[in-house]
């Protein structure tokens, strides 16, 4: 699967299906926070959930609901992109399957 979203600036392509992301500790209203987005793109749901189960079983903070951790879509790592007063804010640059073309 092949997602992309164009800015003014550059174009970001989404080369997998899933993505895990992971927030900061505060904030539990959503605003202001800060996602971060592991290294790798999932092609399936199964791939994602046995990740996302190995980093739950290594940290507490997300076990006991201190951090956040999701399984989302390329639209929807879109749609946080796109509005970060409302999602909080990810960057894409720590993915290895997300490229980012900045010469636009």
């Amino acid at each position: 699967m092949k997602t992309l979203i164009t800015t003014e600036k550059k174009v970001i392509f989404f080369n997998k299906k899933y993505y895990i992301i992971q927030s900061n500790n505060g904030n539990h209203t959503g605003l202001n926070r800060k996602w971060i987005l592991n290294a790798d793109g999932y092609n399936t749901k199964k791939e994602a959930n046995k990740v996302k189960k190995e980093m739950i079983s290594e940290n507490g903070n997300i076990k006991y609901g201190l951090t956040h951790l999701k399984i989302i879509t390329a639209d929807e790592l879109i749609d946080i992109y796109s509005y970060p007063s409302k999602n909080g804010f990810v960057s894409f640059l720590n993915c290895f399957d997300i490229k980012i073309d900045e010469n636009k």
